[in-house]
């Protein structure tokens, strides 16, 4: 194949992820160099070496320990907080169902101001939910984003 020039279409977080790496071992980055980016921005992001803070900024999201790390807990432990308020709140309502019925009252509704705080705690964390995973893919993109408009 020598002479022949081969072209190869990576997905730009590949290209990041890859440059990084090879960055971090020292490894030249100039196949990088002569890839088709779709613009000269994205071009230029690859022509570098990143800096100590860039590399900080670009493995925000990623690791142990790190702000995404933090954030992906937090969103598994907010998912597992609704379940769980959701579990409590259906055995509620079979309890109040049998005790009623055991009292003759099966149309009582004896527990209807609880069942009225777990469905607002239920929606407040079904929203803490989606406000941390926004938050996540907002923090990855405007971090992608630094990296490619400021070289």
């Amino acid at each position: 194949m020598a002479g022949k020039e081969v072209t190869i279409a990576l997905p730009l977080k590949t290209v990041i992820k890859a440059t990084v790496i090879c960055t971090l071992l020292g490894i030249g980055t100039g196949i990088f160099a002569q890839s088709n980016c779709q613009s000269a921005e994205e071009s230029l992001a690859f022509d570098r070496k990143f800096t100590r803070e860039e590399l900080l900024l670009l493995n925000i999201a990623h690791g142990q320990g790190s702000a995404g790390f933090f954030l992906l807990e937090a969103l598994g432990k907010s998912k597992e907080a609704t379940r769980n308020i959701e579990r409590a709140m259906s055995q509620m309502r079979q309890i109040e169902t049998t005790y009623a019925k055991s009292k003759g009252r099966p149309d009582d509704k004896f527990l209807t101001n609880a069942e009225l705080k777990l469905t607002q705690a239920r929606q407040r964390s079904e929203e803490v939910t989606e406000n941390v995973s926004d938050g996540f893919r907002e923090m990855k993109r405007a971090v992608k984003e630094t990296l490619i408009r400021n070289p």
